[in-house]
Parts: structure tokens; C-alpha cells; sequence
């Protein structure tokens, strides 16, 4: 399995408890999910999800909605990345009641890189959600 898929629609998202947020086109603050399903299929042309960062904890599954002119999904399996380190990041949330902060995690590669004459270094591959701190 690769560690990131891109799916081109809502429907093949996996059927998952989520924590994370659904912010649609309609809305003033986004649906906050705490550890929870979502009906997909229950949206429709209009009102679409905007922005959406979800986030599964047992099976290390985080995907990414952004809606520009067509959806933007990208799904990170967390358990199969070869990193060479992770940087686990927290930050204040914006119009989420009931959070105190969300998790992000920074996967970084190791690669050789011409610049640094051939030398191994650490490049940002990922900047992937992973929940929310103290629900």
C-alpha cells in the first residue's frame, strides 16, 4: 500500500471514525468530529466541503479535502511512510469549539541533494493532520 493515495471523489473516502472538522460552503464555523463517522454521501453539488482534515487514530489514516473548482482529496496512511523523522507540531485552532489545539505531524526524507554536493539531507515531505490535544 502506498502511504499516499489521491482520490478524485467524496465516495471512495474510507468509512472511518474521524476527529477532525467538515467546514462547508454554508457554514460559519465547521462541523467539528470527535472521534466519530461521516456521511459522505450526503453531500451534494451544493453545499460542498470547502476545507476538511480528518483524521483516524486506531488505523493511522488522515485525509485532506480542498475544494477548488473540484475537490482535492489526499489520503496519508501514517503506518507506511519510510521517514527519516517526524516532528509532531500543535497549534491553536480557528473557530473549533471544544478544542484546545490540532495535531499536525511533519514527515521529513532523507535525500541526497546536488546543492549540498551530493551530501544526504532532510526535506519536508508532508505537513499531514493528525487530530485534536485535549477534547
Amino acid at each position: 500500500m502506498k502511504p499516499i493515495t489521491k482520490h478524485q471523489t467524496l465516495d471512495t473516502l474510507p468509512n472511518l471514525n474521524y476527529q477532525g472538522y467538515i467546514w462547508l460552503s454554508d457554514a460559519d464555523k465547521p462541523i467539528v468530529l470527535k472521534n466519530e463517522p461521516f456521511d459522505f454521501s450526503a453531500i451534494d453539488i451544493n453545499p460542498f466541503i470547502i476545507e476538511a482534515l480528518l483524521y483516524n487514530e486506531q488505523k493511522e489514516v488522515s485525509v485532506h479535502i480542498h475544494h477548488t473548482d473540484k475537490y482535492q482529496i489526499t489520503e496519508y496512511q501514517l503506518n507506511q511512510f519510510d521517514y527519516a523523522e517526524v516532528v509532531e507540531t500543535e497549534y491553536l485552532p480557528h473557530r473549533l469549539d471544544g478544542v484546545s489545539k490540532v495535531k499536525f505531524k511533519q514527515i521529513w526524507l532523507s535525500q541526497t541533494e546536488d546543492n549540498c554536493q551530493g551530501m544526504e539531507v532532510l526535506n519536508l515531505k508532508a505537513i499531514i493532520f493528525c487530530g485534536f490535544k485535549n477534547l
